[in-house]
């Protein structure tokens, strides 16, 4: 395990790399002077520091794990906190974050199911087809951002900024590999792969789905992002379907 907000990474062809972490930031909690008047931004320094805002906090599925997320003109930003992302925790090798994404909403393009891990997978709701997921695993050996290329199929497209503190990781996804349309729709969960210990949880939105281990699990719920609005993140005009 390498410490200072340092990841060790494991890239899906197996090759390795690191990650520094490092994004220029504007002062903590500031706005972005350079973003349209009236527009939702706010860049976050990925250090492992929980720099989100009350407006970009969101309750999960699972007491104990709280989920954030925010943008700029260039990132969306993850933040997760919870006992099982301190990689001392147990299990953390079979433990991870995911984050998927629908870059193109009300369109046909994308995955209605996310990839299995083990024996898991899950059904997306209506409305939603991910194009891209990232995926942070809970000892910090694997960071990697992932792209639907068709039928069941993903390939590793990059390896985002990531940095942890304690049970605080985040992660910064490059809005320019997502396209540019100023509408995306997000979802974010947990599970734990380890056979015959099998389970999701900490889903964003409370009552998203119910934790525990799904063959098929059920979403239900996702964050509706408008890059062009002045709403916060966790708005409720934001919640969908």
């Amino acid at each position: 395990m390498m410490q200072g907000g340092w990841l060790l990474l494991a890239l899906a062809a197996c090759s390795k790399g690191t990650a520094t972490g490092s994004i220029d930031a504007a002062p903590k909690d500031a706005k972005l002077t350079d973003s349209p008047p009236g527009v939702y931004a706010h860049r976050i320094m990925i250090d492992g520091i929980d720099d989100f805002l009350s407006g970009e906090q969101f309750p999960t599925t699972s007491a104990g794990y709280d989920a954030r997320v925010t943008w700029d003109a260039d990132n969306l930003y993850v933040g997760y906190s919870g006992a099982d992302l301190d990689p001392a925790t147990a299990d953390t090798a079979t433990k991870w974050l995911f984050i998927y994404i629908d870059v193109d909403p009300g369109t046909p393009n994308g995955s209605l199911v996310n990839e299995t891990y083990n024996t898991q997978a899950a059904t997306f709701p209506a409305g939603f087809r991910a194009d891209f997921y990232a995926r942070w695993k809970c000892d910090q050996t694997l960071v990697t951002l992932e792209q639907f290329t068709g039928t069941t199929a993903w390939t590793t497209v990059l390896v985002p900024p990531a940095s942890r503190t304690g049970s605080f990781v985040e992660l910064a996804i490059p809005r320019p590999t997502l396209g540019t349309s100023d509408k995306m729709n997000v979802v974010t969960w947990m599970i734990n792969e380890k056979a015959n210990a099998e389970g999701t949880y900490a889903g964003l939105y409370t009552g998203n789905f119910t934790d525990g281990y799904a063959a098929n699990l059920m979403v239900s719920k996702f964050l509706k992002i408008d890059f062009a609005a002045a709403r916060d993140p966790n708005d409720a005009a934001n919640q969908g379907p």
